[in-house]
């Protein structure tokens, strides 16, 4: 069901509702084509190999909220260069739930280990599109209080790959991969 319900968010998502009218158009289509392939991807994926625990889920679930957050305090005026960042960390994040694809999870849990396309550079390439599309919402209109979902996401995102690399830990292909893909998120950096 929540598949389907997705899914649908990605037809019924441009144009409907007051919000989504003052979205650019570029805007409501990378958020329809991630609700899309994240709606495919929930009906396709693997069965579970290893649940995460309820600490690793619950730790998990704020950083899915404030991408929410981030685009709710976007103005509805766009500069281009705020549209050409969201697209970019969009096409970042649909990519890589692509590479995922039957191994995709919204919560902790191990359901095999990917290793092509943005995985090769990064061991969490999603999770970067998913900041750069946050940052882009600041960019959109760089004031006092629309820099608070970012200032929020960039721990809570470090808190969630934390946490998520705990219950990968105990896939032994995991642990070899994070051997060859030394970087979380920035190469260089972390």
């Amino acid at each position: 069901l929540l598949g389907l319900s997705i899914l649908s968010w990605a037809f019924l998502g441009i144009g409907m509702g007051s919000a989504a009218e003052t979205r650019p158009l570029f805007v409501q289509l990378v958020i329809s084509a991630l609700h899309l392939s994240v709606g495919v991807l929930i009906l396709l994926r693997a069965p579970i190999a290893q649940n995460g625990s309820l600490y690793s889920c619950l730790a998990g679930l704020p950083a899915l909220l404030v991408s929410g957050w981030a685009l709710r305090s976007a103005p509805p005026v766009w500069t281009p260069l705020a549209q050409l960042m969201f697209l970019l960390g969009g096409s970042l994040a649909v990519t890589s739930f692509l590479c995922l694809g039957r191994c995709f999870a919204i919560l902790p849990a191990i359901r095999g280990t990917v290793t092509h396309g943005p995985f090769r550079v990064i061991r969490h390439p999603a999770y970067l599109g998913e900041l750069v599309m946050i940052l882009s919402c600041w960019l959109a209109a760089p004031r006092g209080p629309s820099v608070v979902p970012l200032l929020a996401a960039i721990p809570l995102v470090a808190l969630r790959i934390l946490t998520e690399e705990q219950v990968l830990s105990n896939s032994p292909e995991y642990v070899e991969y994070s051997r060859t893909v030394r970087w979380r998120l920035v190469p260089l950096v972390w």
